[in-house]
């Protein structure tokens, strides 16, 4: 069992000047390091991004079934298909009166008002434009890692507040409406219950790409890799997938990728040791209970496992994960990046990290 007076709280000024200090730094470049105006995708190479959420507001109001036939050119029918019958549940697919569904959603108050401040904020055009320039440079160096890996179809859309990041193998969807900004009078009169504090503060359009990258790298990887039998081969996946993620998003502060403030990152990294020694008993790592050691992986307020007290930042597993996999690959610098994430000896990653 943890030992609670173990866990020692060290962040103060002495952590705020390293973290400074690491901010103003510029690393080495890394091995795996690919310039991305140098790769050359496969046919039909980078497609410029869907504005979905556009095409649904200018559905015509006097033929459903021209409207349907719009949307699903648009989006595609694999993605028009999720869009109406998953991502809102408005109705089937090939059904001329999910178009009147669609355009009774666009002129909803709430979902009206929030397109329109998108336009603004997370929508506005040159915003888009950058990130979308992020997220191809992204998929252009993971495409020259990962040859079989052809670059998704990035559509922007609204999604009712139910998916910020909605990936599948052939499409990368982003919910607009999922990064107004925090402080926005939208977001703030968001249910709290439905979403808290450190939710809403995470609504910012400056995370848009990284979110967007870091979400389609997860549920595409889950696929081989995401064999979690016990607590350390969940730390080591998400070690994996977030090295793969700071390689191909080396442009963006390690605080953005991973979904934290500067001070949570701070935070993190003083009391890197610390929150390791909770994690590395042998009754914590090597866990086989899943609903126990997700609490190191779970998004939230805080890391709700062990002794980790509640100003700590969430998912600290996955930040370990993530500091054990590089320390691992900085002393094996001669493995590709598929080679490293099919190594699955354990024991030799978990003995590199430098603690």
């Amino acid at each position: 069992m943890p030992n609670p007076t173990r866990f020692l709280f060290i962040f103060g000024a002495g952590a705020l000047l390293a973290f400074s200090a690491w901010w103003y730094w510029s690393p080495e470049p890394s091995p795996w390091a690919v310039d991305p105006d140098e790769v050359a995708l496969p046919s039909p190479g980078w497609r410029p991004a869907v504005h979905l959420h556009d095409v649904v507001r200018s559905l015509p109001a006097d033929d459903d079934r021209a409207g349907l036939s719009a949307f699903t050119a648009a989006a595609g029918p694999s993605f028009a298909q999720a869009y109406v019958e998953d991502i809102l549940a408005i109705g089937p697919a090939d059904d001329p009166a999910t178009a009147a569904g669609l355009r009774t959603f666009a002129s909803h108050p709430s979902i009206a008002g929030s397109l329109t401040a998108a336009d603004t904020t997370s929508g506005d055009p040159d915003r888009l434009r950058a990130a979308e320039q992020i997220i191809e440079d992204a998929f252009r160096r993971l495409h020259a890692h990962f040859p079989d890996i052809d670059p998704p179809q990035l559509i922007w859309m609204h999604s009712g507040f139910n998916h910020a990041v909605y990936p599948t193998d052939s499409t990368l969807a982003v919910g607009l409406e999922w990064f107004l900004g925090p402080d926005h009078p939208i977001v703030s009169s968001l249910s709290p219950s439905a979403f808290p504090s450190y939710l809403r503060d995470r609504m910012d359009p400056e995370r848009m790409a990284a979110e967007a990258v870091r979400g389609w790298l997860v549920v595409y990887f889950s696929k081989t890799l995401y064999q979690p039998e016990t607590c350390a081969d969940a730390l080591l996946f998400w070690g994996k997938v977030l090295f793969l993620v700071d390689q191909i998003l080396p442009t963006l502060p390690n605080p953005i990728w991973f979904d934290w403030s500067s001070e949570e990152w701070a935070w993190a990294q003083a009391n890197e040791r610390a929150v390791w020694l909770e994690m590395s008993q042998q009754d914590v790592l090597f866990d086989a209970n899943a609903v126990a050691f997700s609490r190191w992986f779970t998004e939230g307020p805080f890391t709700r496992a062990a002794a980790i007290p509640q100003e700590s930042p969430d998912r600290l597993g996955a930040y370990l994960g993530w500091r054990i996999v590089s320390d691992y690959a900085e002393q094996n610098v001669s493995m590709s990046l598929p080679e490293l994430l099919r190594f699955d000896d354990s024991g030799q990653i978990l003995s590199a990290y430098r603690k």
